[in-house]
């Protein structure tokens, strides 16, 4: 039985994808593979496949698990940590925490987070300026916008720096109110808690503060990253030049595979694509699609997924979820992509001589 489940997800990770185009060749996912093992293994000689899945595993339930549930994503529930540790399944079907394997990334190659040289939280300023414009826009204080295409956007997140000063997240008025949209003019039926709002996540929640201050930490520690793409052309970064300049700012490769997802997820999630999005429309395309960021942040992020060995089991939920439920053909395309390079990486980590 066990044997027929596994051949059945080796099958549904290997379809094809049917008709949704790929510009990212083989040739060049092989190469880039190769890069990212080479400089993992450079960085960690001694480290086995294994022992870096554990490890990573480790720190995503002891340091990231107890505050994310304050940003009540539904992705399943988590199991219990003994089940979890014999299994290998940190919950069903997802556990909240695998949101953010980015995180435990970041903390393997450096626990501190420390900067080479010091900066502002420029990512958490555009992520708050995003948000609050786009309350202003629901709300008919402000026209339709679309901030990538705004000269002077450098200098609005710049302004906004002091609503994100020490690790906070301004979502308050003066009165002590929180900032969203307004119920009058939306239509009747809706739910308050379907209003768009500035905070992030559920501010009622214990671990709240605890989750604003550690996804400001994140949120600070990727502002280098956030910047240097803010300079580039829109489509102009290859996936392997981003790799390269964030091995390039921040010294190792597993912090650089971190950081990437970390900052697509928060260019997508956190904000309206269509107006506020800006730094996933600097990365080539990888696929044929519409939704660019949430192309990139599905990519970058499946990767770290695949990097650690849970091609089959999270490529089997994209599959059955993307593909079967939604019908989403594009994100199943970009999806089995990343899984398949995140296996190549393996291959590469475990078999240098292929790189040859």
């Amino acid at each position: 039985m066990k044997k027929l489940i596994l051949c059945s997800l080796v099958a549904l990770v290997s379809l094809p994808a049917q008709a949704n185009e790929i510009y990212f060749s083989q040739k060049r996912m092989n190469r880039f593979a190769c890069d990212v093992a080479r400089s993992i293994k450079a960085a960690y000689p001694n480290k086995t496949l294994r022992e870096f899945k554990g490890e990573i595993l480790d720190i995503l339930r002891e340091d990231i698990d107890p505050w994310v549930d304050a940003y009540p994503i539904p992705a399943g529930f988590s199991l219990p940590k003994y089940v979890e540790k014999a299994t290998g399944f940190p919950g069903f079907p997802m556990s909240r925490s695998e949101y953010y394997l980015q995180n435990a990334f970041i903390l393997y190659g450096n626990p501190t987070m420390e900067l080479k040289e010091p900066t502002e939280n420029y990512f958490a300023s555009y992520i708050h300026l995003a948000r609050s414009r786009q309350v202003d826009y629901l709300n008919g204080k402000a026209e339709k916008f679309q901030l990538r295409s705004e000269a002077n956007l450098l200098q609005q997140i710049e302004e906004n720096l002091p609503a994100v000063a020490n690790n906070s997240f301004l979502f308050l008025d003066e009165n002590g109110l929180p900032i969203m949209q307004k119920k009058e003019g939306v239509g009747k039926g809706i739910k308050e808690k379907h209003l768009y709002k500035l905070a992030i996540g559920n501010p009622n929640h214990k671990k709240y503060n605890e989750f604003v201050s550690e996804s400001q930490k994140y949120n600070h520690f990727s502002s280098p990253l956030f910047l240097w793409l803010l300079e580039q052309k829109d489509f102009s970064v290859t996936p392997e030049r981003l790799f390269e300049k964030a091995l390039e700012i921040y010294g190792n490769p597993v912090v650089a595979l971190g950081v990437i997802p970390w900052i697509f997820s928060g260019d997508a999630l956190t904000v309206n694509r269509g107006t506020s999005s800006v730094v996933s429309y600097k990365i080539e395309r990888l696929v044929d699609g519409d939704d660019i960021p949430g192309l990139q942040y599905h990519f970058w992020g499946y990767l770290t997924q695949g990097i650690i060995g849970n091609r089959l089991r999270v490529g089997a939920l994209a599959y059955i979820y993307e593909k079967l439920y939604q019908k989403d053909l594009q994100d199943w395309t970009v999806d089995a992509l990343s899984l398949k390079t995140g296996k190549k990486i393996r291959a590469s980590f475990n078999n240098p001589d292929e790189c040859k």
